[in-house]
């Protein structure tokens, strides 16, 4: 998609350029390339979070776990059952990180930093995170920030998306 951001504009401006005959003309199809190709790339981030939000708990975790491999983490699931608010547990260069995932339609309360913390210390993790397709409420923040826990949120999620076509 960067690639398009650089190229789009520039075609843009030079066929508007060569068409008009005039580098003005050139200039503005350059500035209307970049306009078009920046609202391209937010109606991709826009369909990728609307794919997220419709995903199941189950279907998000595995996204979750498809995005961490990309970036170089060894990534195991816990039992559904007795996995002590950890979904995933995540290794990469001698670090371990206990990883609970929240697909809601809603805000994510301090419940989901509370396990995910006392998790990563049953589990011998070194840190532990939450992601969520939601932003977290002033007192998840506030514990999170407590105990070093990392709140990974809509925003943050968007860079990650669109989602893999197939999970």
């Amino acid at each position: 998609m960067n690639v398009v951001l650089i190229f789009l504009p520039l075609y843009l401006g030079l066929i508007v350029g060569v068409i008009g005959h005039s580098v003005w003309l050139g200039l503005a199809g350059t500035i209307f390339g970049v306009l078009l190709a920046l609202l391209l790339r937010r109606e991709r981030t826009v369909a990728g979070m609307r794919a997220i939000d419709v995903m199941s708990g189950v279907e998000f975790e595995a996204y979750v776990a498809i995005r961490l491999r990309r970036a170089g983490w060894q990534v195991r699931f816990t039992p559904a059952v007795g996995d002590y608010g950890v979904d995933l547990i995540a290794d990469k260069d001698g670090q371990s990180a206990a990883i609970q995932c929240k697909r809601h339609g809603k805000t994510v309360g301090v419940a989901a930093v509370q396990q995910v913390v006392s998790g990563a210390l049953h589990h011998g993790c070194t840190r532990s995170i939450v992601v969520s397709n939601q932003e977290f409420t002033t007192a998840a923040k506030q514990l999170a920030y407590t105990h070093r826990c990392q709140l990974i949120g809509r925003k943050a999620l968007q860079a990650w998306v669109p989602p893999p076509s197939r999970i």
